[in-house]
């Protein structure tokens, strides 16, 4: 089978083991084994938060020698600063940033990557861009194969769009024990609210925090034993991710989302992903009687928020509003976007900027990133 023949189903099978990793990291390996077939590559997947201790450097089929030594370039290694900017959940390769001839003459090349049999074109994508926070998943074609092509590329990145909610949602869950029948009783650890839900948005299990936001019910509620927003269309957009991972639906997608509350209170933010066959088997009773299709994580950024914002000021003498810009900006989908997610408009998003790269003596927006990602 060439790389990136793979049929629908077998795609939907890979997807709900990733969901099942996200709540048991000892599936790890297997799923990366089952990305490398079906891409056609060698995975190198890493991820590191010391925020929530969580860190990770797996490759099943590179030489975990070679792996380890990875540790050791990674002040000489020119690769590693250049996609700091990009999305999680964005596909790029080396070729984005420089030329081939650029990187083979580079020690790192000679030294590490050409001994490791790696063609100089890999798919990688960001799985985790937050403050000091980082994941990346790097695809290596072997040199003695022809390039990723057409379908390999877009099975890749179709497959990170998932990698990316399951590592966010891992990052929560990691230090739990929320497997076995252990599993729902763990989630009441949960800083942030949980919730498992049926097709229809009815929910299954509510972990303590979920509860306690439906209980002042200023943003998500419960209508008619369904779970809603307080905001028509917040409800209406919440409904829809909710149903997109049924599992009657063949292309099961969730996604994330914006709940709002009232002025001056920063939203919730909702990822809702869908739930992996084999957790769901051992966590849910079958007496139940409804099949879980999705499971939600309502995160209230504001706490963090604070001390974010609060850690920026005293450090480069930002203005309230110039590090609230500054946190939005790393999240890497550029200046538009983030002004529109802080409701200024693209003008004051530029003097925000201009006054953050005087303050900070950076003078570009990547260069920023990376500066605040090191923090």
């Amino acid at each position: 089978m060439r790389a990136g023949d793979i049929s629908d189903d077998a795609v939907l099978d890979l997807v709900g083991a990733i969901y099942d990793t996200a709540l048991d990291g000892n599936r790890w390996a297997s799923v990366l084994t089952r990305i490398d077939d079906a891409v056609g590559g060698r995975s190198l997947f890493g991820v590191y938060d010391p925020g929530s201790g969580l860190s990770s450097l797996l490759s099943p089929r590179i030489d975990p020698e070679r792996v380890q030594n990875l540790l050791g370039w990674a002040p000489r290694n020119p690769l590693l600063p250049l996609g700091i900017g990009r999305a999680p959940g964005e596909v790029f390769t080396i070729g984005d940033f420089i030329t081939r001839d650029e990187f083979t003459r580079s020690d790192f090349y000679n030294e590490w990557w050409q001994p490791a049999g790696f063609d100089a074109e890999p798919l990688t994508t960001n799985l985790l861009v937050d403050h000091n926070a980082t994941g990346i998943l790097t695809s290596h074609r072997p040199s003695n194969l022809p390039s990723y092509d057409g379908k390999a590329r877009r099975l890749f990145a179709t497959l990170a769009q998932h990698l990316v909610r399951a590592v966010a949602f891992q990052r929560h869950t990691h230090q739990l024990d929320i497997t076995g029948r252990a599993a729902l009783a763990g989630l009441d650890e949960l800083d942030q609210g949980f919730v498992l839900a049926d097709a229809q948005a009815r929910p299954v299990f509510v972990n303590r925090r979920a509860r306690e936001l439906l209980d002042v019910a200023d943003s998500v509620v419960l209508e008619a034993g369904a779970l809603s927003a307080v905001n028509s269309e917040d409800g209406r957009r919440l409904r829809t991710l909710i149903g997109s991972c049924s599992l009657d639906n063949p292309v099961r997608i969730g996604g994330e989302m914006s709940l709002r509350r009232p002025p001056g209170r920063m939203p919730l933010h909702v990822q809702v992903t869908p739930v992996g066959s084999d957790w769901t088997e051992s966590a849910v009773p079958l007496a139940s009687g409804w099949r879980s299709s999705a499971m939600l994580l309502i995160t209230d950024p504001e706490p963090n928020a604070r001390a974010r914002l609060e850690a920026l000021r005293e450090r480069y003498g930002l203005t309230r509003a110039e590090a609230a810009f500054a946190l939005e900006i790393v999240k890497g989908d550029g200046r538009k976007t983030t002004a529109e997610r802080l409701g200024i408009t693209d003008g004051t998003a530029r003097s925000h900027l201009s006054r953050i790269f005087d303050k900070t003596g950076v003078s570009r927006q990547a260069e920023l990133v990376r500066l605040l990602l090191q923090k």
